[in-house]
């Protein structure tokens, strides 16, 4: 299985989240538009609460079944190519207890975050259904406007700000389909990666002088934020290279380049590099150890200038 398959799959669930965000909004403009009275408000409710705890049920088999995947190619790929090297044996067995508390932090931890938004979208649909009574008759009373206007208004603002399903430090709202995607992407890509830099290290307490475990490289998917400048480029996982940089000098702890960001870490195996022609390429040194607020700053003004 690739990265790409498990992408694929991963995109499924994102456009569940997308088409439930359509379908809870459907639903709470036909309560403004048709006036529903206490009782059918509390069936829209139900059904809305129905439709986030079936969601749930999904983004709980994501996390544990498909989530784990990303991991588990990880190790295969470093795997293969070792099998490939001179003098080496493959690392053979079940996972080690590293990995398997890895893969189930990330599954717990990710699906955890994924429940609290739908929980808090629950909370804001709730909100608008048991406001609306109260918010037509306030709106009629202050602007003398119709009762079929006022409705109009209502559902009109309903679609321009939608339903938040979560709201971040810097205070700003997110819809669920676009934060699931974020989610889903940045929490695939910091687990993969956590696989290489595992397995890589488990590689190299057997083989400690071996430098085809101690690099590896950013994958390149023609990026064009400041993600471009660290494509293809080879990194030292000890520090010890006389060529290529510690990856501690990269922006945001290694893990991933920035949230939402597709880049992983592939293994950087030397030998095999040479003899594929793949030299690989050395970051400028003026982008080691710099930030992502410093990096996004840096390329806003540069997209300005243009």
């Amino acid at each position: 299985m690739s990265i790409n398959s498990l992408d694929k799959e991963s995109q499924k669930l994102v456009k569940d989240y997308k088409d439930t965000y359509i379908y809870v909004l459907n639903l709470l403009q036909s309560q403004i538009d048709k006036g529903l009275s206490e009782n059918q408000a509390r069936s829209i409710l139900r059904e809305i609460q129905l439709e986030l705890q079936r969601l749930d049920e999904e983004a709980y088999k994501w996390s544990y079944e498909v989530l784990p995947e990303y991991y588990y190619l990880a190790l295969s790929d470093i795997d293969k190519d070792a099998a490939l090297l001179r003098n080496v044996n493959v690392i053979q067995g079940n996972p080690i207890v590293m990995h398997r508390q890895a893969i189930m932090k990330a599954s717990r931890d990710t699906y955890n975050d994924l429940a609290k938004n739908t929980t808090y979208m629950s909370q804001e649909a709730k909100k608008i259904i048991r406001g609306t009574g109260s918010e037509l008759i306030t709106r009629q009373i202050i602007s003398g406007d119709s009762y079929k206007k006022t409705k109009k208004d209502l559902k009109d603002e309903l679609v321009k700000n939608g339903v938040s399903s979560f709201i971040d430090a810097g205070k700003k709202e997110w819809k669920i389909g676009t934060y699931s995607s974020m989610m889903v992407r940045t929490k695939s890509r910091i687990l993969h990666s956590e696989g290489t830099f595992n397995r890589l290290n488990e590689y190299q307490e057997r083989y400690p002088t071996n430098e085809n475990f101690d690099l590896v490289q950013i994958s390149n998917h023609n990026a064009e934020d400041w993600c471009r400048y660290f494509e293809s480029t080879i990194w030292s996982l000890s520090g010890r290279s006389d060529k290529y940089p510690h990856v501690e000098q990269l922006p945001n702890g290694y893990s991933t380049l920035h949230p939402n960001c597709l880049h992983v870490f592939l293994p950087y195996m030397v030998e095999l590099r040479k003899l594929r022609g793949n030299e690989g390429r050395i970051v400028s040194k003026q982008y080691l150890n710099r930030t992502i607020k410093d990096l996004n700053r840096e390329d806003y003004h540069l997209r300005k200038a243009k």
